[in-house]
């Protein structure tokens, strides 16, 4: 066996594997040899068919086995022969079938990690916009939590006429160029009037309706619509309400607090002030973080080994919501669809092989004790009178896999960073 190495680019090689006849012939007879002992052939016996009828009957998939034969037997031994640490299985190019008295031949890409130092990730200028964790956003939550724990009960009368603060069920044909129109119809949908839950021009005809009532009227498909190609044609809807209720809103008291296990209204503020805190640092974060890794993509260019690209290409399909299983196969499969995700997902793969590479620079590791602590952060609720047990952060561990660690390693790098930075605060105006 021979084989040659060319470096395609820095993140991909090709290797061509070249087998003597003598190895091509020792693989037809292998393959030979198994299909003489398991082939049935009208009248012969089991294992007992002459060569030329084996041949005659199997034809090329018989050259179609020993290729892949040859390939199983040869290519990974080159690839370790020749000191290449591929990190996906390699891809092979177009290939001829063998013959038996000839030599053969095929190649592969390999994909390899780049060979990069990362530079100038010491001494970044950041800067971030400050977030106002105030009394306005306190109320705004306590609001949310007040309507989330309030309860309803039918509208007494057969008068009563659906109005603003109503929780109104809607039921919705709709039709576009006289064919049913799906994203306009539902049925027996709970909807709250006055909170820009609907559409305006729906909502307003809706009030001032009595139960059983309906009425037909045109809307205008709005700018917002998922297909463009469809904003501002006139929908026909007819909205029939099949019932009122209103809402019971509870007071914001220490009655409200204890309903949610709380030991009365202060501390249910406290929690809610403590968990808005937590999410303007995590704003913060998410800020400086950004320009960190836009800096350092900028300061540093390199090239990503496609098959990394593919795998983040699917982890984004696995993020997203679809109808069904199917449907997330068949976008996974859509050559535009990928096309569509492919320079985001080069750019998570290159921020991923960068924090790596600081990891690796600055010798930066994770205890068991750090994991644990990483990981009660995750699951745990600022405030909350139970933390979780032990039993728990294991189970956790376990189902997150290396996934964890990963996430833990990748914060420390950036810590690393930030710690080394000038950071700005840019005051909110």
């Amino acid at each position: 066996m021979k084989a040659l190495v060319e470096e395609v680019n820095s993140v991909q090689k090709r290797i061509k594997v070249e087998l003597s006849q003598e190895d091509v012939k020792n693989a037809f007879d292998s393959v030979y040899k198994r299909l003489k002992q398991k082939a049935r052939i009208k009248g012969f016996r089991p294992g007992k068919a002459p060569l030329g009828v084996i041949k005659k009957f199997y034809g090329n998939s018989v050259a179609m086995d020993v290729a892949d034969q040859l390939v199983k037997s040869h290519l990974f031994s080159a690839i370790q022969d020749q000191s290449i640490q591929p990190i996906a299985a390699p891809v092979l190019e177009t290939m001829e079938l063998p013959a038996e008295d000839k030599p053969y031949s095929f190649s592969a890409l390999v994909d390899i990690l780049p060979a990069i130092e990362i530079e100038g990730y010491k001494g970044l200028e950041l800067s971030y916009d400050a977030i106002e964790v105030g009394e306005s956003a306190l109320n705004q939550e306590l609001e949310v939590l007040q309507r989330r724990q309030g309860k309803t009960k039918e509208v007494e009368g057969d008068d009563v006429a659906a109005a603003d603060g109503h929780l109104v069920t809607l039921s919705q044909t709709a039709t576009l160029d006289g064919n049913d129109f799906p994203p306009f119809s539902f049925e027996k949908v709970p909807v709250e009037l006055g909170k820009n839950n609907l559409l305006e021009e729906i909502e307003t005809q809706v009030v001032g309706l009595k139960v059983g009532e309906g009425k037909t009227f045109d809307v205008k498909i709005p700018e917002s619509f998922q297909d463009e190609s469809l904003v501002g044609k006139t929908v026909s809807c007819t909205t029939t309400v099949e019932a009122i209720q209103e809402m019971i809103i509870p007071e914001l008291n220490d009655d409200l607090a204890k309903d949610l296990g709380l030991e009365d209204f202060e501390t249910l503020k406290k929690n809610i002030s403590d968990s808005l805190q937590k999410q303007a640092e995590q704003g913060k974060r998410n800020q400086l973080e950004g320009s960190i890794l836009e800096q350092l993509s900028e300061k540093n260019d390199f090239d990503v080994p496609p098959s990394m690209v593919d795998q983040v290409i699917d982890s984004m399909f696995e993020e997203m919501q679809f109808p069904s299983e199917e449907a997330k196969t068949a976008a996974k499969n859509d050559p535009e669809k990928r096309k569509e995700l492919r320079e985001p997902a080069k750019q998570r793969t290159k921020n991923t092989l960068i924090l790596s590479e600081i990891i690796k620079a600055e010798s930066i590791e994770v205890s068991d004790e750090d994991l644990d602590q990483h990981v009660r952060e995750l699951v745990s609720s600022p405030g909350a009178a139970e933390q979780p047990d032990d039993n728990l952060i294991e189970s956790i561990k376990k189902s997150m896999g290396n996934q964890a660690r990963e996430s833990l390693l990748f914060k420390k790098a950036i810590d690393l960073v930030l710690e080394n930075a000038s950071v700005t605060e840019n005051k909110a105006k």
